[in-house]
C-alpha cells in the first residue's frame, strides 16, 4: 500500500467518523478534540494528529533536523492544511522540545509558544526525546563528536564522546537516534504506545531543553 493511498484512505475514515451538528436547518462538519504532536528534534521526526480517544487520525513523516528554521512553519501547516484542519480545530500541541542543537529546539520552543499565545484555546504538553523511549540505554546526537546519553528511566540526561559511548556500548543494543559506526541503534518509536499513556498538559509557554551551552563566540 503506498503512503498516499495510506493516507487518502485515514482521511477518508476520518471523514466518516467526524461529528454532525445541526442547526437552524443547516449541517455543519465539526471537528472535535483535535491534538498535534510534533517531533522534529531527531533525523526522523513525525507529525501526528489524535482525537480525544488517543486514536492516531493523520501522521506524517518529516526531517527537519538542522532546517527548523526555515522549514518547520511551513511543513506543520502544510500538514495541517492537508488533511482538512487548521489552528482553529487543534486543543493542545504535545511537543518535543529536546535535547537537541540550539537554534532547533529554541525555534520549536518558540513556534509553538507563539501559537499558544496567539490562539487562546490552544494549550501545550513538553516532552524530552527521551521519553519517547522505554528501554535503555538511549543515545541522541548532540554534534558531531558527542551525544546525549540517558541509561535509566532515574538517571540524568548526560553527554559522552561518541568512542567513548561506542566503546562502552558495542556489545549493547543501543536506542534513540544516530549513526554510530560498529553500534546498533534502534530507531523505533512506538507513537500509539506514546499517546495512549500521555498526560495531556496545560501549559502556555514551555522553555527549551538544551542540557548544554550553546556553542556561540
Amino acid at each position: 500500500m503506498s503512503a498516499e493511498y495510506k493516507y487518502k484512505q485515514e482521511k477518508h475514515n476520518y471523514t466518516l467518523q467526524s461529528l454532525f451538528a445541526v442547526y437552524t436547518g443547516s449541517i455543519f462538519l465539526v471537528f472535535v478534540g483535535m491534538y498535534l504532536f510534533i517531533q522534529a528534534v531527531s533525523s526522523e521526526g513525525k507529525l501526528i494528529v489524535f482525537n480525544t480517544q488517543r486514536e492516531v487520525l493523520f501522521q506524517r513523516d518529516i526531517s527537519l533536523l538542522l532546517n527548523e528554521s526555515s522549514k518547520l512553519i511551513s511543513t506543520v501547516w502544510d500538514f495541517l492544511s492537508d488533511s482538512g484542519l487548521s489552528y482553529h480545530d487543534i486543543q493542545n500541541i504535545v511537543v518535543v522540545h529536546g535535547p537537541g542543537s540550539f537554534t532547533g529546539i529554541r525555534t520549536i520552543s518558540l513556534f509553538v509558544n507563539t501559537l499558544a499565545f496567539v490562539y487562546s484555546h490552544i494549550s501545550l504538553t513538553p516532552l524530552i526525546y527521551f521519553d519517547l523511549f522505554d528501554r535503555y540505554p538511549i543515545c541522541k546526537v548532540s554534534s558531531r563528536r558527542d551525544l546525549f546519553v540517558k541509561t535509566g528511566e532515574n538517571a540524568i540526561i548526560t553527554i559522552m564522546k561518541n568512542d567513548d559511548f561506542i566503546e562502552k556500548y558495542k556489545d549493547t543494543q543501543v536506542y534513540g537516534d544516530g549513526i554510530l559506526e560498529d553500534l546498533d541503534v534502534d530507531t523505533t518509536i512506538n507513537y500509539e504506545h506514546i499517546l495512549k499513556r500521555l498526560s495531556l498538559g496545560v501549559e502556555k509557554q514551555i522553555a527549551p531543553l538544551y542540557i548544554k551551552k550553546p556553542n556561540i563566540s
